[in-house]
């Protein structure tokens, strides 16, 4: 093909004769084009919508990651670790010198200890069974959870093991009604406790709802409601990203000092790097992202395979129009393009009306099921090229098929 040739061949000019000549073949057969359209928009569809549900969920794990709080390292007893006894005289079990010589460490900024338990809350004639959270003052920094009203409870009340407590939305919703639950009296278990702020909403991370949850100094839940003598866990945050394997390290050593553990003993205590528990979450949601929108493409390659039975279809319906076309000086190329272009066409209308389908129907399931989602521009992007790619991947097959008709036969052909 000369230079010249070339550029006739590609000239705007001629492609939107083609084009124009598509959309007219397109409109002969409504019926069938619509079907064939129908395919690549169910495709579309599924990959906007898939890709919208796996975005969000990724976004919402994020979020909840996030709100956990960074650099922060779990340090719990190993239930698992050779049934070693885990009474309340064991020294598997935690306690306040614990959380001083972890403070100690160099590159830690706050040692939070937590005592758990569950207990019933009482207001009025509302009552709710929550889980009870007896912890420091300092949860509210290392969760990045300052309260929405009210305030956090403070080092002297934790010392002066005072009954004040800090709602989470959960708990302060099934509670109270038309009232701000903070300045309000409830009763845990019996004792009386004054409210002094309600948690910012957190959502459920793992099988765990954060917000179904009441914090109350630990000396208190130890003392006077849960009648614990030692520290169930404790959260330590190194002070940046850079400490937080120095700090690790240095965890299990000071314990084992302080409780003199043997090396077997030592095997008791476990450290869990938040860091690495939020890359596995995001990667499992990353997977289950990538796996929908694999589900997605497959239905728009279905679709493609109809697009191409249909080409093949309309090849051998216009066998004798190809003729009488290069009987008329239309040349290879031109049919080529003309029927690259129609399956082109299909795919970009299906697209186009795949893509508005997906928005409708990621809003529906985001406001009547109440799922997280988004759709990017980079998941449009994607959809629609990819709907482009299938029209020019399944119609080239039918396009050269009508392009190498000999003008005789094809005239001949009934």
């Amino acid at each position: 093909m000369t230079r010249r040739e070339r550029k006739s061949f590609l000239s705007l000019g001629r492609i939107f004769d083609h084009v124009r000549e598509a959309w007219i073949a397109l409109s002969y057969n409504r019926l069938r084009s619509f079907l064939s359209i129908l395919g690549v928009l169910i495709g579309v569809t599924a990959v906007i919508a898939m890709l919208a549900i796996g975005t969000g969920a990724q976004k919402q794990v994020q979020d909840s990651l996030s709100s956990m709080g960074t650099n922060i390292l779990m340090v719990t007893t190993n239930f698992r670790a050779r049934g070693i006894s885990l009474g309340s005289d064991s020294v598997t079990r935690f306690t306040f010198d614990d959380q001083k010589g972890l403070q100690k460490i160099d590159g830690v900024k706050y040692v939070v200890p937590y005592v758990n338990g569950r207990a019933q809350v009482v207001y009025k004639d509302h009552n709710w069974h929550t889980a009870i959270s007896g912890t420091s003052k300092d949860y509210q920094f290392i969760r990045n959870s300052l309260p929405d009203s009210g305030r956090f409870f403070t080092e002297a009340e934790t010392t002066a093991r005072s009954k004040v407590a800090v709602l989470g939305k959960t708990v302060a919703d099934q509670l109270f009604t038309g009232v701000s639950p903070v300045g309000q009296m409830v009763k845990i278990n019996r004792i009386n406790f004054l409210i002094v702020g309600v948690m910012p909403e957190k959502g459920i991370s793992g099988f765990r709802n954060l917000d179904d949850q009441v914090f109350i100094p630990v000396t208190t839940a130890m003392s006077r409601l849960l009648g614990r003598d030692y520290i169930s866990n404790f959260d330590v945050q190194a002070a940046d990203s850079g400490s937080v394997d120095s700090v690790q390290r240095q965890i299990i050593p000071v314990i084992a000092r302080l409780h003199r553990f043997n090396d077997q003993q030592s095997e008791n205590v476990d450290v869990r790097n938040m860091v690495d528990l939020q890359k596995a979450t995001s990667d499992v949601v990353n997977t289950f992202a990538c796996l929908l929108g694999s589900i997605a493409a497959v239905s728009l390659l279905v679709g493609g395979i109809g697009i191409m039975n249909i080409m093949l279809v309309l090849v051998m319906e216009r066998t004798r129009e190809i003729g009488l076309r290069k009987a008329l000086g239309a040349n290879n190329r031109d049919i080529l393009l003309q029927f690259l272009i129609e399956s082109v066409l299909i795919c970009v209308l299906g697209g186009i009306l795949g893509i508005l389908l997906g928005f409708l129907i990621s809003t529906i399931i985001s406001v009547f099921m109440g799922w997280y989602t988004i759709i990017s521009v980079h998941a449009i992007v994607l959809a629609f090229t990819f709907s482009v790619l299938i029209g020019i991947i399944f119609g080239i097959w039918p396009a050269l098929r009508a392009a190498k008709l000999m003008p005789i036969e094809a005239l001949r052909y009934e």
